[in-house]
């Protein structure tokens, strides 16, 4: 009994963790409609600089670190969408052609970045090492490990404020119009292409948030974005492609999931059950558990 409650605390606790991430991927993909292939690899840039070297350079916990990405890595995807993105999106006509534009950007995209840490950074896998890396607390024989923890309630506090921001500013309503109808935007004054730049660059930013809080308790190398942006895609889809508390509901399953399918299957084949239900989920309800016609974010 205490193996399955074991099992069950750390899912609870890596799904959330994976919710964050999860949640940046349903808000980009609920305004611009568009798959960030990339998505993944802006988190593991964010487990290196600043979570990891900020600690080694200047001695700055990565919780603290938190602080320091998102304002850094909002800047970049506003700059990556207005610059890069947004360009390739305009000079299609064509909605398919658009859609097919940006898949293969985001994915050159997320070809560069890692190959530029590879080159950087080495391919040795890294790992912060602080006392809260390993250590647990000990409750009636379930351990629950004190940087998971931390992570979790952090990550919590970001997707109330990204429910808050979105349901509290102007900026926000304006986002949600821009996910609803973004053709009717200019009727009320607001500009879809800055819309777009925010809601990229939020995204990017709270999963930056999500990549330093993932580092403080796994090792982690320059392709461990290949190993989690399947798992992402997998918890928005779960949700309902465009709904944040269905990507994060997706993640939870899955998160429970891996853990205790560990029960029956060896480590190597985790994803296995993962994969069963995403599968099964696109047969018996393709528009996820959340999914909505309307409301998108």
């Amino acid at each position: 009994m205490n193996d399955l409650m074991q099992l069950i605390v750390s899912g609870l606790l890596i799904g959330v963790s994976y919710g964050v991430l999860a949640a940046g991927l349903a808000l980009i993909f609920g305004v611009m409609k568009i798959i960030n292939f990339a998505h993944a690899d802006f988190a593991v840039l964010a487990m290196y600089i600043p979570a990891f070297f900020f600690l080694n350079w200047w001695g700055i916990d990565p919780f603290l670190s938190v602080v320091i990405a998102m304002p850094l890595f909002f800047l970049f995807g506003y700059g990556m969408q207005r610059f890069l993105i947004d360009k390739v999106m305009g000079s299609s006509e064509d909605a398919e052609e658009a859609e097919t534009a940006t898949l293969i950007i985001t994915l050159g995209l997320a070809l560069v970045v890692g190959n530029i840490m590879l080159m950087v950074f080495s391919g040795a896998p890294r790992m912060i090492d602080q006392p809260y890396t390993s250590a647990a607390w000990n409750v009636s024989g379930v351990y629950i490990n004190k940087a998971q923890t931390y992570s979790f309630f952090i990550s919590l506090g970001l997707i109330f404020a990204l429910f808050w921001f979105l349901n509290k500013t102007m900026a926000g309503k304006a986002v949600q119009a821009a996910a609803d109808d973004p053709e009717s935007c200019a009727y009320m004054g607001i500009s879809y292409r800055f819309v777009c730049g925010l809601a990229f660059g939020l995204g990017t930013a709270i999963t930056a948030a999500g990549g330093c809080l993932l580092a403080t308790y796994r090792p982690f190398n320059p392709f461990y974005g290949e190993s989690i942006i399947i798992i992402l895609f997998a918890s928005v889809v779960l949700g309902g492609i465009t709904s944040i508390t269905g990507a994060l509901l997706g993640a939870l399953i899955i998160g429970l999931l891996q853990q205790v399918s560990s029960l029956f299957f060896s480590l190597a084949l985790q994803n296995v059950a993962v994969f069963a239900l995403f599968v099964l989920f696109l047969y018996l309800r393709p528009q996820g558990i959340l999914g909505k016609r309307a409301r998108t974010v």
